[in-house]
């Protein structure tokens, strides 16, 4: 009797251990499936809700003039806040719209001969105008006036905007922040650096990171650089304040190669600034007044 209970147990136990393992593999097959769908249901998403953005920008735009001539300037700040909430929403878009299609394999930017010094310049000065509406000092600094490389001119400014939009950020009111631009053998250095708090300590990951995560526009920004042969590096600094430095392999120019210096104050694309868009998360409403958008 002893014997056959023994056998009966055993029994029950291997199919008690049969069935739960059927029963993982089949939770393991669903949340497979459900990754995939999620997967295909990420450009489905981004497409309806770019959609919903279009219509939402071009309502605004029709608004504007009506609102502007029948309640006159008091009304004036509201349509401001909407625009800022409009820039904000079209910036978060676009930065998951990049890495939907980074995710993909798709970005594929247009490569061409461009003087990286003249883009930072012509950036910098834009961008410093801007800066002082949120009381932060912008620099510019370069080793070079002419620097010629292969790259995607309108990817590497929307890079920088993004660290420099990080590094406004963390400046702060009353701080500083600024963009170098040096060259090491081979390679292009650009510094967006600031003097804000700085980098939070590393934790268990070993990362430097600054507070409140690494951000979509951080990532978008690295993938940029990946794209050219590029890496960026979050550096504490000694006294105050962060480095994100990016460094790009220079590649001679082919000859006969046209000459580039893209200034893309807007965006082709919707007429939208694409300084506002980046730097909508940092810029006080004023900024976005609809006399300041004309």
């Amino acid at each position: 009797m002893f014997d056959i209970l023994t056998v009966t147990y055993q029994f029950s136990g291997g199919g008690e251990s049969l069935r739960q393992g059927k029963l993982n593999a089949a939770r393991e097959e669903g949340t497979v499936r459900m990754e995939e769908e999620r997967g295909d249901l990420g450009p489905l998403l981004v497409e309806q809700f770019r959609e919903q953005m279009n219509n939402l920008a071009a309502a605004i735009q029709l608004l504007t003039p009506v609102v502007r001539e029948k309640g006159g300037e008091q009304y004036e700040p509201y349509l401001a806040i909407l625009y800022q909430s409009l820039y904000r929403m079209m910036r978060m878009l676009g930065n998951v719209e990049y890495l939907e299609l980074d995710r993909c394999g798709q970005p594929e930017g247009k490569r061409e001969i461009l003087d990286l010094a003249g883009l930072c310049r012509t950036l910098a000065g834009q961008v410093s105008g801007l800066t002082e509406q949120a009381g932060v000092s912008f620099a510019y600094e370069e080793e070079r006036s002419s620097l010629l490389l292969q790259g995607d001119g309108r990817m590497l400014r929307r890079m920088l905007l993004g660290l420099i939009a990080n590094a406004v950020k963390a400046a702060g009111k009353g701080g500083q922040a600024g963009l170098r631009l040096a060259v090491r053998q081979d390679r292009a250095v650009l510094t967006v650096w600031d003097n804000g708090p700085g980098l939070r300590p590393p934790e268990e990951h070993g990362l430097l990171t600054r507070s409140g995560g690494p951000g979509l526009g951080l990532r978008v920004a690295r993938s940029i650089a990946a794209g050219h042969g590029g890496t960026i590096v979050l550096q504490q600094q000694e006294d105050r304040g962060c480095r994100a430095v990016v460094s790009l392999p220079i590649k001679p120019p082919q000859s006969g190669g046209e000459l580039h210096t893209p200034g893309m104050g807007y965006d082709g694309s919707g007429g939208f600034s694409d300084l506002l868009m980046e730097l909508a998360g940092v810029l006080p409403y004023q900024a976005f007044l609809p006399g300041a958008l004309e």
